[in-house]
């Protein structure tokens, strides 16, 4: 009996282990993020004195507004974050996650230059990176 029971626990653990975390283009995960390399750093825009933009590192997306940062990644928010979704390509960064079970948020930025993307929130405004 002990021997089923060791067994029955083995294979659960493998099952449990077993899947891969990595999503590569167009997967999704269960509140992890993974912009791709192009993205990651901070972009503001200047027109706006450089107090509205966007965060991105390799764990996390944040939304720069005045003096407030929200990260979704980390902090108390990574908690409350569901359903991720991204794609990716050399020029676009699109995301997609639900937050509270409730909210449903979609972003998407192109890349313009090495130096400056856009975003569907605010398209007409042009973001530097830092």
């Amino acid at each position: 009996m002990k021997k089923t029971i060791l067994l029955l626990v083995a294979i659960f653990a493998m099952v449990a282990c077993g899947k891969s975390d990595d999503k590569g283009d167009g997967g999704s995960s269960s509140g992890k993020f993974n912009p791709p390399n192009w993205i990651q750093g901070k972009w503001l825009n200047k027109s706006a004195g450089g107090n509205i933009g966007y965060e991105f590192a390799k764990n996390d997306i944040c939304i720069i507004a005045n003096a407030t940062t929200l990260c979704y990644g980390s902090g108390v928010n990574a908690d409350f974050i569901t359903n991720v979704k991204e794609e990716s390509t050399d020029k676009v960064y699109k995301v997609s996650f639900t937050v509270s079970g409730t909210t449903m948020k979609s972003y998407e930025f192109t890349k313009v230059s090495d130096k400056t993307i856009t975003s569907n929130e605010q398209p007409n405004m042009i973001f530097t990176k830092e």
